[in-house]
């Protein structure tokens, strides 16, 4: 069902455009990565930019995602500055971003006419995207590589000290995917990128990479992500045409005989809410649950409208049983919330707080409420009551709830935190 249209958004200067991947940012907002995007609403024209940032307090899906600012301010800025249609390629589009800590990461192709992709790179930002760094020489790959199949990426962290990153071709969208795996401070540098594959009679890290959906398969955009005890990988499906979503309960199982859903088609017969006429994208928002599923879809004309974000909600059904919450380990959630770890939040009135100071104005009423008294408080926080907090192991279900919550906002791997 569709919710709404995302773009356009004329307060930011963003008329037609495309993509819109949700990413949770380390202010705790959920930004917005669109692709080519230009001032009216249509394809071309003025105020090329490509990509640009909006970001989002939206959490109400169903309401529809509403945007609240964007990175540069108004107009919506290029994140970075280069010369569309220069002598090496005519632009840069976004295919992924990751949060680890406080730095965003963003995958990219480079290309030239559509759909020729001159290289990909990763790019980086540690104040929550206004700015960029360019991740290096070992962070950018030519569009040759592994017989093209190492362009469009997508990522997403596995709470075990690993990204797990997913690849397909280009713009062509006719290759199948690729599985690889980079320890979480290596993924600037692409000799840690360890590949999946089968030989000699297994599958195993460290192989050569072998294709992980069912033969045949031609993949464009995608999104990886892991949520309640599942894995769901969500993409434009162009032998199909529609967005297809498949759902594993670890990232090895085969991918072949995965619950697989197409919640939105191409046209065919006599339409209906889930037809999208000129379809690709299919990107999960972070806030979606197996009950609440959203995604955001693309539709593109060749001239003139539409060319433009949506949001749909879906039926996804989980792989394996949905993981419920678990009891807080105090000494790891201390760990996590070290002093070295600054995360910026925002309250309802758009003060800044920092992620100490936010969870002790939250929990303070629950402060008198829990039994203290023979807790082990670190001698360096006997007068801390966020130290109290973190020491005890009484936390009601409900500050559980809202310490997981947190750390997502932080950047901090839930998954390691809980036990």
């Amino acid at each position: 069902m569709k919710i709404r249209d995302l773009t356009p958004v004329p307060q930011f200067g963003v008329g037609g455009t495309d993509l819109g991947i949700p990413v949770r940012v380390p202010t705790g907002e959920i930004g917005f990565f669109f692709g080519d995007t230009f001032a009216e609403n249509r394809v071309g024209g003025p105020g090329w930019r490509s990509p640009i940032l909006l970001y989002s307090h939206t959490h109400d899906l169903d309401d529809g995602v509403r945007f609240h600012r964007a990175a540069g301010g108004n107009p919506a800025k290029q994140l970075w500055d280069y010369p569309h249609n220069n002598p090496e390629f005519s632009t840069v589009l976004p295919t992924d971003a990751i949060v680890i800590g406080t730095r965003i990461y963003l995958h990219v192709l480079v290309v030239r006419g559509l759909p020729d992709t001159r290289w990909t790179e990763i790019q980086y930002s540690d104040d929550n995207g206004e700015t960029w760094t360019h991740g290096g020489p070992k962070a950018r790959w030519e569009g040759w590589e592994f017989g093209g199949h190492r362009r469009m990426l997508t990522w997403e962290r596995g709470g075990d000290g690993f990204v797990y990153v997913m690849t397909t071709g280009g713009l062509e969208r006719d290759k199948n995917v690729l599985l690889f795996r980079c320890p979480e401070d290596q993924l600037l540098n692409r000799d840690f990128y360890e590949p999946w594959g089968f030989s000699n009679g297994a599958w195993a890290w460290g192989n050569p990479p072998t294709p992980i959906l069912p033969v045949g398969s031609k993949v464009g955009e995608m999104c990886l992500r892991r949520m309640q005890n599942n894995w769901v990988l969500s993409y434009f499906n162009e032998a199909e045409y529609n967005i297809t979503i498949r759902v594993v309960g670890q990232i090895t199982d085969n991918w072949h005989t995965a619950p697989t859903f197409r919640p939105v088609r191409g046209p065919s017969g006599n339409g209906g809410p889930d037809v999208v006429t000129r379809l690709y994208g299919g990107y999960v928002h972070p806030d979606s649950t197996f009950d609440n599923f959203h995604i955001i879809v693309s539709e593109w004309a060749e001239s003139g409208w539409p060319y433009r974000a949506m949001q749909f909600r879906v039926q996804v059904q989980p792989a394996v049983p949905i993981e419920e919450d678990e009891h807080m380990s105090a000494r790891e959630v201390a760990a996590a919330f070290r002093d070295d770890h600054p995360v910026a939040l925002y309250d309802g009135s758009g003060r800044k707080l920092d992620l100490r100071e936010a969870i002790a104005e939250i929990l303070w009423k629950e402060v008198t409420n829990l039994g203290l008294e023979g807790r082990p408080v670190p001698v360096d926080r006997k007068d801390d009551q966020f130290g109290h907090i973190l020491s005890t192991h009484a936390l009601a279900e409900q500050n559980n709830k809202l310490l997981r919550a947190l750390c997502e906002k932080a950047g901090i791997d839930v998954d390691e935190v809980l036990t």
